[in-house]
């Protein structure tokens, strides 16, 4: 009997085992996103996103229907990337034109409260292995015109990193987890980048994102491993049905 009771818990234990995920990772396009830079160019309507998405990952149950539960624990944002094209008339004078590629330096942890909220900021590392958000940007904008001087140091040459600023921690949102192909994310990261000289002013914006997801990858038991461990519950069940007719006829 007490055979029995463990076979039964070993099989138990093998199909459990197959329905939990340690992580779901999901896919955005944030091509719906916006930026605001230098205080008065906004993209768009000025600009174009050409390319934009992220990867948030997330503690998850996958269950044998398929269906998701996301769990509260550490998140992850990684592999944000941004190709951004600057056309923006501004004080009706004032023209800016340029080119902006953002991609994010490691990976951003942060701690997910409930199916709205993932934090992230304030103490992480420049390389963004802490809670931080690190961004490495490369741009080069252009401006003609009169008033070119009021809204920057022209041209603007930026090839740096923005860390992420202490103890500013910000907010990333996200919703619909739970239904495949239905979570979206939105949030605010504000940056700032080192000057082109020591005395011109630093670089500053903002990135809203907004995005809508595009895939999802859960992290899954490696099948050979379940197999295995089917197979040895097996073999121990055959083994004790083995057993029991010896016992039977034995004096």
């Amino acid at each position: 009997m007490n055979r029995i009771r463990f076979l039964l818990a070993a099989v138990i234990l093998s199909f459990s085992t197959g329905a939990r995920a340690e992580s779901v990772a999901i896919d955005f396009d944030l091509g719906d996103s916006v930026l605001n830079l230098l205080g008065s160019v906004t993209i768009p309507p000025d600009g174009s996103i050409m390319s934009m998405g992220a990867t948030a990952v997330l503690p998850a149950i996958k269950t044998s229907g398929g269906a998701t539960s996301v769990q509260t624990g550490s998140a992850q944002l990684k592999d944000l990337t941004a190709d951004i094209t600057v056309d923006a008339g501004t004080l009706g004078v004032a023209h800016v034109t340029g080119n902006i590629f953002v991609s994010q330096m490691g990976t951003s942890t942060g701690p997910f409260t409930n199916t709205r909220t993932v934090m992230f900021g304030g103490g992480g590392t420049s390389t963004s292995t802490g809670a931080g958000l690190s961004l490495f940007v490369s741009a080069h904008l252009k401006c003609v015109g009169l008033f070119c001087g009021l809204i920057g140091d022209f041209p603007v040459d930026i090839v740096g990193t923005n860390p992420p600023p202490p103890g500013q921690a910000f907010s990333i949102m996200l919703a619909s987890l739970n239904t495949p192909g239905a979570a979206k994310v939105d949030g605010t990261i504000p940056f700032s980048l080192p000057p082109k000289t020591p005395l011109a002013d630093p670089t500053t914006g903002t990135l809203f994102l907004v995005g809508n997801e595009v895939s999802r990858t859960f992290n899954v038991p490696e099948p050979h491993a379940l197999a295995q461990l089917i197979a040895g519950v097996i073999g121990l069940a055959g083994l004790s049905l083995r057993r029991r007719p010896l016992r039977g006829t034995s004096r």
